[in-house]
C-alpha cells in the first residue's frame, strides 16, 4: 500500500432506468429551469429522439431551443456556434443529448457562456483548468450511446481547427449536474454502432485497469466494467431491443469514464490521431489497434499480470496471451476490425500518426514508456 498522498473523486448524480428521461423534465422544473438549449446532432434528428425530448419539455411548459450542428468529431467552431445560440435564446440550462460528441460540446458551451474565449485558453495541458470557475449553467447529460461515458466525465475533447489538435478542456466544474441513463434511448442504435461504441467503453475500462497508478476504487470499477462489456455487448448487438443489455452497457460506459480518472494510454492516443487525421470513428479506431497495443504493453510485467488476472472474465487461463486471444475472438464476433486494413489507413502516413499520438496527453500515461518509432513499429504489424 503506497504511503504517498492521493486524491480521489467520483462522478455526478445519476438517474438510471427506463423512463428516466421523463423524470428529468420534472427535475429541471423543480430546479427552476425556464429556457434550455438542447445540444444534439443531425443523426439523432433523423431518428426523432430530439423531438421526443422537445415534446416532453413543451408539455411541462419549458422552452427548448435546439442546436444540432455538432459534428462527429466536434470542433471549437461547433462550441462557438452553440454558445451564440444559447446567449441569443436567453437560455438558463443545457440538455446534452447524444453520444460523446454532443455531450463534450455541451460541456464547453457551458464554459463559454460565462467565460471569454478562445476555447484553447482552457486547454488542460496548458493549465487552462485554473481559469474555469463558477457560475456556469446547469447541464443535464442524456447519452443515447453506450461508449464514451462523457455524461459522468469532467472534460470535453474538442478539435481546435486552427491547430487540428484534439484538445482536452478539463475541470471538475464541467461535470454534468445530472446524468440520465435511460436504456430506452439507446434501442435505435444499429448493431454496428452499438458494437463500435461498446468497444470504446471496453477500452476505457481496460486501459484504466492497466494504468500504473494507485487508485483501487477505479480498479474495482474498471474490473466490473470490463466484465459487463464482455457479457452484455454481444447481447445488445444481437438484439437491440434487449433493454437489460442496453442498460448494462450504459452502466459499463459510465463506469469506464469513472475509472479512467486514472488515465488512458496509447490506444486512445492512436485513436485520437486516426480521428483527427482520417475522421475515423473513435470506437472502430480503438478496436483496430487494441490487440497490438495490449501486446506492446504486456511486455511490462505489471501489465502482464493485470491482463492475466482477466482470464476468469474471458473464461480462459490466467495468462495474458490467452486473454488477448479471447479478446480478439470477442472483437471478431462483434464484426469489429482487429487491424488497420478495414480503415483504409495508408502505410505512408504511419509516421504522421505517430507524431500526433506522441503529443497526445494520454501517451505520457501509458503504463509502458513509449519512444519515437514504437508506434510506427506497432502499426506496421497491423497494416496490409
Amino acid at each position: 500500500m503506497p504511503l504517498s498522498r492521493h486524491t480521489w473523486s467520483f462522478p455526478t448524480r445519476i438517474e438510471y432506468g427506463p423512463g428516466a428521461l421523463e423524470d428529468l423534465v420534472e427535475i429541471v422544473r423543480r430546479n427552476g429551469g425556464r429556457s434550455g438549449l438542447l445540444v444534439t446532432d443531425k443523426g439523432l434528428e433523423r431518428v426523432g429522439t430530439p423531438e421526443r425530448v422537445r415534446s416532453l419539455f413543451k408539455k411541462a411548459g419549458i422552452a427548448l431551443t435546439t442546436f444540432d450542428e455538432v459534428q462527429s468529431n466536434p470542433t471549437d467552431d461547433n462550441v462557438y456556434q452553440g454558445t451564440e445560440v444559447y446567449k441569443k435564446s436567453g437560455c438558463d440550462f443545457i440538455v446534452a443529448l447524444g453520444g460523446g460528441s454532443p455531450i463534450d460540446a455541451a460541456k464547453c458551451i457551458k464554459c463559454l457562456v460565462t467565460h471569454e474565449g478562445p476555447l484553447e485558453k482552457y486547454d488542460d495541458m496548458k493549465g487552462g483548468d485554473k481559469f474555469i470557475v463558477n457560475p456556469m449553467p446547469p447541464l443535464y447529460a442524456v447519452p443515447t450511446t453506450a461508449g464514451t461515458g462523457s455524461e459522468v466525465g469532467r472534460s470535453g475533447v474538442i478539435t481546435i481547427r486552427s491547430t487540428r489538435t484534439k484538445t482536452i478542456i478539463f475541470s471538475p466544474l464541467l461535470m454534468p449536474t445530472i446524468a440520465v441513463l435511460d436504456p430506452d434511448l439507446t434501442v435505435s442504435m444499429p448493431p454496428k454502432l452499438t458494437a463500435a461504441t461498446g468497444v470504446d467503453a471496453l477500452v476505457h475500462n481496460l486501459e484504466a485497469y492497466i494504468i500504473d497508478a494507485f487508485h483501487p476504487f477505479a480498479d474495482g470499477i474498471a474490473w466490473k466494467g470490463i466484465a459487463l462489456c464482455i457479457e452484455q455487448l454481444p447481447r445488445a448487438v444481437k438484439n437491440g431491443q434487449d433493454i437489460s443489455a442496453r442498460g448494462n452497457m450504459l452502466v459499463a460506459s459510465a463506469m469506464g469514464a469513472t475509472a479512467f480518472q486514472k488515465g488512458l494510454g496509447i490506444n486512445h492516443s492512436i485513436a485520437h490521431a486516426l480521428g483527427v487525421l482520417f475522421d475515423t470513428h473513435h470506437g472502430l479506431a480503438n478496436a483496430a489497434v487494441l490487440l497490438q497495443v495490449m501486446k506492446f504493453n504486456a511486455a511490462d510485467p505489471k501489465v502482464d499480470r493485470k491482463l492475466a488476472s482477466l482470464g476468469i472474465l474471458f473464461e480462459t487461463q490466467n495468462q495474458s496471451g490467452a486473454v488477448l486471444d479471447k479478446l480478439g475472438e470477442w472483437l471478431q464476433a462483434l464484426d469489429m476490425p482487429v487491424d488497420l486494413g478495414a480503415l483504409n489507413i495508408p502505410r505512408e502516413r504511419l509516421e504522421e500518426i505517430e507524431a500526433y499520438a506522441l503529443k497526445d496527453p494520454c501517451c505520457s500515461l501509458n503504463p509502458r514508456p513509449v519512444a519515437k518509432g514504437d508506434i510506427v513499429s506497432l502499426l506496421e504489424r497491423i497494416i496490409p
